[in-house]
């Protein structure tokens, strides 16, 4: 595991349930942590691999930085763009743009549409930078640079887009996706996608999650094409971590191009690497070679960011401790000014309070002295016996419409106790005054179907129940089972 020539180049990414790791040589994994046990976690990852004093490039996650999209300034040198720039994201930001770490990388000129010269501006808070900064340099690692999730997995959607014709990835994390679009070595796209793993899991949201996501990714080809101007690719890699799930064949029946889950072969992978160290594998992947476009990169390790070790002369020390009691003199008078000044608005303001405590009990008395209106009284109590009645009618409503919920809850838990791999429902149809039952669904083979009925039977809220109603049928391409059943011989799934 040692570096045999040159020195060792570590990518990380520091993430919010753990600490993903990419050698140089192409060896990647993941430790789980809380943010609390970062520093002790990689220091003992530093120590066990070797990695003190190794060249580190940091990359930000997805959530911790912003992109923006501008145009690009005549007579500014590529260098200090990030600069120049961030002072136009003040709307954008939900910080101060001093308080801002920031970068660019320029933005492909044939998708540029008569929109003039493009640069993609990065801005992320720097005081998290900072704190993964710190992290870093307290493990032994020598950071050298510091990038961005999108530029990383475009070093992967290079490498499967040889012929620089365009390619797609979608990386489906926990709680969001992202769908990159490339072509050759040039990010052209990069577009979040709202939909977590849990959803897509769930067999109650299952079917609108995958509808969802498709159609996200629809919507980005779409963009891809019609404004960006080039053609878009016919197949999108899928890369997610619960590889159990055919979300691929799922998603393909909604979009337009074909979804086929990465082949890690060409990388030299037996098996599929694990998906949330897919950023700093991506990132090891990067070489120095420039290729025929533009070149995107970007560095948020700032020299603001660098520490800088000195230490103060004696002469330096002392004059900032006379400056510092010269501060303090200074500050006691102004505290002693201010003091009198407070006193003074102290007794203004007591002398208004006793004027207004005066009228408030002048005022007090005239209100008491007034009689009440007996024809107010009587509305009020017509209107609070209204109010009255209006409560116990809402109350037996409430009443009834828990009464009839209660109904449902068995059925629906026997229901999704029962389902056995490879058939998904897809519509239920519950009548709790006539207790009849109506599925319909899909299933990889026909004899699931009647195996599933059969465990339903030994759940209580379905014992003695006949499905009268029985439909089996196959769809046009073949791969699914779509059945409907139920008990009453003339009953339809309701939509």
């Amino acid at each position: 595991m040692r570096r045999s020539g040159g020195r060792q180049r570590i990518c990380l990414e520091v993430r919010a349930d753990g600490i993903a790791w990419a050698e140089s040589g192409g060896l990647a994994g993941f430790s789980d942590c809380l943010p609390a046990k970062r520093e002790d976690v990689l220091g003992s990852l530093s120590s066990e691999r070797g990695w003190a004093g190794a060249d580190t490039t940091l990359i930000l996650p997805l959530d911790q930085y912003q992109v923006f999209q501008l145009e690009r300034p005549e007579g500014i040198d590529e260098s200090e763009l990030g600069d120049a720039l961030k002072w136009k994201l003040k709307d954008f930001l939900d910080f101060n743009p001093s308080d801002a770490v920031s970068g660019a990388f320029l933005f492909p000129e044939d998708a540029s549409r008569g929109r003039g010269n493009l640069v993609n501006v990065v801005a992320a808070r720097k005081s998290l930078v900072s704190e993964l900064v710190t992290l870093v340099e307290n493990c032994g690692l020598a950071l050298v640079s510091i990038d961005i999730a999108e530029l990383a997995l475009r070093n992967l959607v290079s490498r499967i887009d040889p012929d620089r014709r365009g390619a797609a990835l979608v990386y489906m994390r926990e709680r969001f996706g992202q769908m990159i679009v490339c072509k050759g070595e040039a990010l052209y796209l990069s577009r979040r996608l709202d939909v977590t793993s849990d959803d897509l899991r769930d067999a109650s949201s299952q079917e609108s999650s995958v509808q969802s996501l498709a159609l996200e990714m629809q919507r980005s080809l779409d963009y891809y094409e019609s404004q960006l101007g080039q053609v878009p690719p016919a197949v999108i890699r899928l890369v997610a971590r619960d590889n159990v799930l055919p979300l691929s064949s799922m998603l393909a029946t909604y979009v337009a191009a074909s979804v086929e889950t990465l082949d890690w072969a060409p990388f030299g992978l037996e098996e599929p690497l694990d998906s949330r160290c897919l950023i700093a594998w991506s990132a090891s992947l990067a070489t120095a070679r420039k290729g025929d476009g533009i070149v995107q990169q970007v560095n948020l390790y700032t020299d603001d960011l660098r520490s800088r070790q000195g230490k103060l002369q004696a002469g330096t020390a002392l004059s900032v401790l006379v400056l510092g009691l010269v501060a303090l003199v200074v500050a006691a008078g102004v505290v002693r000014y201010q003091e009198s000044q407070l006193q003074a608005k102290v007794g203004t303001l007591q002398q208004q309070s006793e004027k207004l405590q005066s009228s408030v009990e002048q005022l007090t008395g005239e209100v008491n002295a007034r009689q009440p209106d007996p024809a107010v009284e009587a509305a009020l109590e017509s209107v609070t016996a209204t109010l009255v009645r209006r409560q116990q009618l809402l109350g037996r409503v409430e009443n009834l419409i828990a009464t009839e919920a209660i109904g449902f809850s068995a059925p629906l838990l026997a229901l999704a106790r029962q389902v056995p791999q490879g058939l998904w429902l897809t519509q239920i149809r519950l009548d709790a005054r006539q207790g009849n039952v109506g599925l319909a669904g899909k299933a990889q083979s026909g004899r699931l179907v009647p195996v599933y009925l059969e465990k339903l039977g030994d759940e209580p809220a379905f014992a003695g129940k006949t499905f009268g109603s029985f439909r089996l049928d196959r769809e046009e391409d073949g791969r699914w089972i779509e059945f409907r059943v139920a008990t009453d011989t003339d009953g339809e799934v309701a939509q």
